[in-house]
């Protein structure tokens, strides 16, 4: 192999490798705790369908307060079942969520949560609604 090919070949390695770090963190849900699932009973205040990670705010009234749910990308909920109308504001659901490891209050003052599954309004479930399970943000 020719010293300006395999120098190519190297900077295309280094440069592949160092490209997985940040792609890595992005889609960590290292921030919550896996090992918890909480149950929010509550009301959707917003349902927003949009890369790179779709989101929910419920509204889980005095027991709970607002939440902030992480989803993951809309094309992978596809498969799950979701479709961009699956909530709407003033829907009464119960979300499953694994809750942030660090309690902290958002900017909006809601708490943090990563989705795992939900009842809707309708009674139908999406995601695991048995109180078990880590929710995913890839």
């Amino acid at each position: 192999m020719s010293a300006i090919r395999l120098v190519t070949v190297a900077v295309a390695a280094i440069a592949g490798v160092a490209g997985v770090g940040p792609a890595l963190a992005h889609h960590s849900t290292a921030a919550f705790d896996t090992t918890q699932v909480v149950k929010i009973e509550g009301t959707i205040t917003q349902f927003r369908w949009i890369n790179p990670h779709a989101s929910i705010k419920i509204d889980g009234g005095a027991g709970h307060g607002l939440w902030t749910i992480e989803m993951t990308a809309p094309n992978v909920l596809i498969n799950d079942g979701w479709t961009r109308d699956a909530l709407q504001p003033g829907d009464k659901v119960t979300i499953y969520a694994n809750p942030l490891r660090n309690a902290v209050t958002l900017n909006d003052g809601s708490t943090g949560g990563l989705y795992v599954g939900v009842v809707l309004a309708n009674g139908s479930t999406l995601g695991r609604t048995d109180g078990k399970g880590a929710g995913t943000s890839n």
